[in-house]
């Protein structure tokens, strides 16, 4: 079975921007969420409700991100009309999954066992991380029959609700278990928001059919159990900081890591939207060296998109933290941050511009690799001195372990196209970044926070900008001319 294409959908710059404008919304709205959970809850109670947060994503991934998945892979308006039973199985499943995870959580706490968290705060999580999979599986259905304003309605309503509910429940509580509970009242909400349109017109009756569960298993739990890996290094890490030196301390490494694991992964996810859909297609209509070129091709907008964030993020530091950073974190959240950043940087590249590869080939047994690799230099480098475990240096084993995951995959990536990226066009892009750095590195903490941010990031940008065209990477210098020139020659 495969997704099939339908060159019939319109890939319109309307239909694009409908889908990517919620991802701005929502990365905007959970950059001012996790800073304001922050400020209410002070460092303390941040550290207990960032192990919940990342209880919830390990629930998530570990449990559930394969149905996700297989919705992406195996759903499609094609398979809606020719075989309704995929989705009444992925439907099956998820909700035997659910309940599954709920009995076994039952069966823990009546039996005692010390999951090292408040049993509140535990039921909480595991809620958390169904009401997650629950929103991730409807968005899924929703790119997957390219409905993108139901997909804009979950994304904003999420988002919305989320930063009313989270937030006030900071606010008013200052308790970490009331927050994670909006956190899962706000994706109940989403999914509800959608769950009639989303619905099949005709629902398939019968039982769940274990000749598609099983190909379903073998296409996505190589990727989930990478991905767990991936998802269980930040909690390990918070776990590690929490015992050596207190939810505090935790606390602050949290608020560092949370906004760049909430700000990358969406800004992935925005640039796999707009490039995957091409590569199935050429995959589909011209074959697999075609798919291959255009991934090659590809690598060069993901690089140029993500290289300015990471760097821009870095050299702005100084600044941001003065200005929106809760006064309680100032002093401990650029210190991770700059330490957290390349590992932030490595996970997007690896998201939007290598992890095609694998799953055009299918491929995924190697997710699991990297992400082993990448656990074990993580662990290495925070036990390599336990009796002096510095706070600063599980900001490192956690860069440095996702980083390690990226060299990996990419020389496997590479080794598997028929063709490499453009590498005059990466030489140039690494250019615009140290132009942008040279530019702004003398700004750093030299002038008042609210003139330096806005200042830094317009120079910034014009500096990365006048590069990027002058060297017409991509040839967008090119095609920005010839539409320039082209609605000039319309108006005579």
């Amino acid at each position: 079975m495969s997704r099939a294409f339908h060159p019939t959908v319109p890939n319109s710059l309307w239909g694009t921007m409908t889908v990517l404008l919620p991802f701005i919304i929502n990365a905007g709205l959970n950059f001012v969420l996790g800073l304001l959970v922050a400020l209410f809850l002070g460092p303390e109670a941040f550290g207990l409700y960032a192990i919940g947060a990342a209880t919830v994503v390990l629930v998530n991934t570990a449990l559930l991100d394969w149905l996700k998945l297989s919705v992406v892979r195996f759903y499609s308006l094609q398979s809606r009309e020719s075989d309704p039973g995929i989705r009444a199985t992925l439907d099956l499943l998820f909700a035997g999954v659910s309940l599954s995870l709920c009995a076994l959580l039952a069966a823990a706490l009546l039996a005692g066992v010390d999951a090292g968290l408040p049993a509140a705060l535990l039921m909480i999580s595991v809620a958390g991380g169904i009401a997650a999979g629950w929103f991730d599986y409807h968005a899924a259905i929703a790119r997957a029959r390219f409905l993108d304003a139901a997909y804009a309605r979950l994304v904003l309503v999420r988002s919305v609700a989320a930063l009313l509910l989270m937030v006030g429940g900071a606010w008013l509580a200052r308790d970490p278990a009331v927050v994670l509970l909006g956190g899962v009242l706000s994706a109940v909400a989403a999914a509800l928001a959608v769950r009639r349109r989303l619905a099949d017109a005709k629902p398939a009756p019968g039982a769940l059919r274990t000749d598609l569960m099983r190909g379903f298993a073998r296409y996505a739990l190589p990727l989930v159990a990478g991905n767990a890996v991936y998802a269980a290094i930040p909690l390990i890490n918070r776990a590690i900081l929490a015992e050596s030196h207190g939810f505090a301390e935790a606390g602050y490494f949290s608020l560092a890591s949370d906004i760049g694991l909430r700000l990358f992964p969406v800004l992935a996810s925005m640039l796999e939207i707009v490039l995957l859909r091409e590569v199935i297609r050429l995959d589909e209509t011209r074959g697999r060296v075609a798919a291959q070129k255009r991934i090659a091709r590809n690598m060069v907008p993901v690089l140029a998109c993500v290289l300015p964030v990471a760097l821009g993020f870095w050299l702005v530091l100084p600044a941001f933290e003065r200005l929106f950073v809760p006064a309680s974190f100032r002093g401990h959240f650029a210190g991770h941050m700059a330490s957290l950043l390349p590992g932030f940087a490595a996970i997007a590249l690896f998201q939007a511009a290598l992890a095609p590869v694998f799953l055009l080939a299918k491929r995924t047994l190697v997710a699991i690799l990297a992400a082993l690799i990448g656990l074990a230099v993580n662990l290495a480098i925070i036990f390599a001195s336990p009796g002096a475990l510095a706070p600063m240096t599980v900001s490192i084993a956690q860069s440095a372990a996702y980083l390690t995951a990226l060299l990996v995959m990419a020389v496997i990536a590479l080794r598997a196209l028929s063709i490499l990226p453009p590498l005059r066009e990466i030489g140039c892009i690494l250019a615009a970044g140290a132009a942008m750095g040279l530019a702004l590195w003398p700004l750093r903490g030299a002038l008042p926070a609210g003139l330096e941010l806005p200042l830094q990031i317009g120079l910034g940008g014009v500096v990365y900008a006048a590069v990027i065209l002058a060297c017409d990477v991509g040839r967008w210098r090119t095609g920005l001319t010839l539409r320039w020139l082209a609605r000039r020659a319309a108006r005579r």
